[in-house]
């Protein structure tokens, strides 16, 4: 008996009764308070780690190419660091568009960063090739 009073007390706790206007008048509709109606944390946090992964295959596409400079593969390696770049940076780009202020500070405060510094090796490794 007094499991059955604590699951209903409880039940009565974690459930709030909502007015529901609707075409045969007045109703009280449950709605659980753990329910959330959003989810854009976690939509953000998995933009934010497909990015990362984009970042990860620039910086080795960048690293393979710079372990092959002065060889015939160079320019192959070169390329696939380009679109990776590319491809991270059309990323990145296309999140801040779709955020508020607020959400682009802290997406470039996590993650700004580590673009700025990929797109800058990448750079110094283009300019490098034209010294050459």
């Amino acid at each position: 008996m007094f499991a059955q009073l604590a699951s209903t007390h409880l039940r009565i706790l974690f459930t709030r009764r909502l007015p529901v206007i609707s075409a045969w008048g007045p109703q009280v509709q449950s709605q659980s308070v753990a329910r959330r109606w959003y989810s854009a944390p976690r939509d953000l946090d998995k933009e934010i780690e497909s990015i990362t992964d984009l970042a990860t295959v620039a910086k080795d596409e960048m690293d393979f190419a710079l372990e092959s400079r002065n060889s015939v593969y160079y320019n192959d390696d070169k390329a696939a660091a380009h679109e990776a770049v590319d491809e991270m940076t059309e990323a990145y780009n296309s999140l801040l568009g779709q955020l508020t202020d607020a959400d682009k500070r802290s997406i470039e405060m996590r993650i700004g960063m580590k673009i700025k510094e990929i797109q800058s090796a990448y750079e110094i490794m283009t300019l490098n090739d034209l010294e050459d």
